[in-house]
This record gives C-alpha cells, structure tokens and sequence, in this order.
C-alpha cells in the first residue's frame, strides 16, 4: 500500500496556467467574437469581445478554445479567431505591463506599470514605488518571478508564478498567483494574491 512520507504530499499541488496575449482577428468590423460558458460551440453565449480587440489575456487552452477572465467569472473564445498580440512586458520579464494583482481579506491591489508600481489597501495605504530589480527562479525560464520595489519608507517583494489562481471571493480563474512582502515604515506585511491583465489594456 502507498504512503506519503512526504511534506509535499500533504499539499495539493497547483495546477499551471499559460497565460498569453491575443488579438481578435477573422471577425467582421460588424460582428463580434462570441464568449461561450464553456469550450463547445453549443455551449451558453455569454458575452462578446468586439471583432478588433487587443491584449486579451488567455490563461489557458483547451482543444481550441482559449479560457479568459469574463466578468465574475470565466469564459471560453475560439482559438480560430485569435492571434498572438504583442503587448509591453515589464523590464526583460514575460509578465504584461499594466498587470493587476490584488487579494482580499484584507482587500488590496497592486498595479504593474513598467518601472513602478502602485499599491493601495482598504484602510487607506497607497504608495508609489519603483522596480529595483527582476529576478526568475535559478534554471527556470520565466517563473517564479521576483520583483523588488521602493520607495522612501517602504518597499515590496513580489514573488509571481505562472499557475491557476482564486481570490476566494468570486468564481473567476486567474493566470497568475502571487506572494507578497511589503514593508511600511517599522510594519511588514505577508500578502496572497492573483494577477491577470485587465481587458482594457490594450483594447480598443
């Protein structure tokens, strides 16, 4: 009979994501790209991506089908009519800019714009800070990623991997998972997330 004598078999291991950057394309300037509830043409139509656009983030496919963030949820579009989208990334790193991670209880987001990043929380605390550095993981290719922010009185360390995400709160899927050290003053504070890059960046 099998035993676990391991640390590792006690933790249920996440399941990888492939998060990639995709533009509409093949669609009619009068039509749209049907968003489905799940990876099957006769599945429920639940939203639609205008035929132009752009930086929309798939976090995984599946048989032809690519699952994107959709309101409080997931959705699933058609691979047909998608095409790989160049959008900017940060530093020399895969990660997009204009990349939000956040976590809740307590709430709190941090934006991803480049060569800085915002960071602001429900009681109030919102600071600028500047990327020091980007380091990936000794022989990995791009994930986990490091990120190291500051800025006067404070700082951060964001660890970021490529893997299924739930912020606990809705039933949406996210690409990307994250862990965070973040400094204030004499205060430091563990924080749990997800990332994904919202629709809008990018789209017209």
């Amino acid at each position: 009979m099998f035993r676990c004598l391991a640390l590792a078999c006690l933790i249920a291991t996440p399941a990888l994501a492939d998060p990639g950057y995709f533009r509409v394309t093949g669609v009619a300037s009068d039509d749209t790209l049907n968003v489905r509830e799940a990876p099957d043409g006769s599945s429920a139509d639940i939203g639609d991506l205008p035929h132009d656009a752009t930086g929309v983030e798939v976090i995984t496919q599946d048989n032809g089908w690519g699952q994107i963030i959709w309101e409080e949820g997931n959705g699933w579009v058609s691979m047909r009519f998608m095409e790989p989208d160049a959008v900017p990334m940060i530093a020399d790193t895969a990660l997009p800019r204009g990349l939000l991670c956040g976590g809740t209880e307590p709430f709190w987001s941090l934006r991803l714009s480049g060569d800085n990043a915002t960071y602001s929380d429900i009681s109030g605390t919102t600071l600028s800070m500047d990327l020091l550095d980007a380091r990936v993981a000794s022989g990995r290719p791009d994930f986990p990623l490091a990120l190291r922010f500051t800025t006067e009185g404070a700082g951060a360390m964001s660890v970021i991997r490529a893997q299924s995400c739930s912020d606990g709160m809705s039933d949406r899927t996210y690409g990307y998972a994250l862990i965070q050290l973040l400094r204030t003053g004499e205060d430091e504070r563990f924080l749990d997330g997800c990332c994904w890059l919202p629709l809008e960046i990018g789209a017209h």
